[in-house]
């Protein structure tokens, strides 16, 4: 059997590094790749989740957007990465801006047709569901580092209550 040139992209993408040749074969047939140019608006903040990317290649930024004021970006994903994820999760809305800054080759899917393929083969589903759960531990870890450059990281003294306490 020729291998297509999606399950080539697939197989090279880190994202994936733990699939059979035949898992990866299942997943070609539900994604598609594309192409994107530098600064090109892959999605904004509350667009409809519809569909997830896999980075193969490039950058994107992912930002947070005040209405009609401005936006901080709160980390830029490059190869193997996973933006869209929303999607997956069956949430309706993004929560972020995501935007080329290189030329980027992804792999994407329809969110709700990749949710009932995960539900349908379970263990392709779990890994990737393991790798979207790295994915979003990682830029969770990137946002808390954020967080403590703008407030700093010094704790109250002992017996001191917190405001969640």
């Amino acid at each position: 059997m020729v291998e297509s040139a999606l399950v080539s992209g697939l197989k090279k993408s880190r994202f994936f590094r733990n699939l059979s040749e035949e898992e990866l074969e299942q997943l070609g047939a539900i994604c598609r790749e594309v192409e994107l140019p530098p600064h090109y608006v892959i999605f904004e903040e509350y667009d409809r989740a519809r569909e997830v990317y896999v980075l193969t290649r490039g950058e994107v930024s992912l930002a947070i957007c005040e209405p009609q004021e401005s936006c901080r970006q709160i980390a830029v994903v490059g190869e193997g990465d996973l933006v869209g994820w929303s999607a997956l999760l069956g949430r309706t809305r993004l929560t972020d801006s995501a935007t080329t800054i290189t030329p980027v080759k992804a792999i994407v899917f329809d969110g709700q047709e990749l949710s009932d393929f995960c539900a349908k083969h379970p263990a392709i589903g779990y890994e990737f569901m393991r790798q979207a759960a790295s994915a979003l531990a990682l830029r969770l870890s990137g946002t808390r580092l954020q967080l403590l450059e703008m407030c700093g990281s010094s704790f109250p003294l002992a017996g001191v209550r917190l405001e969640s306490d």
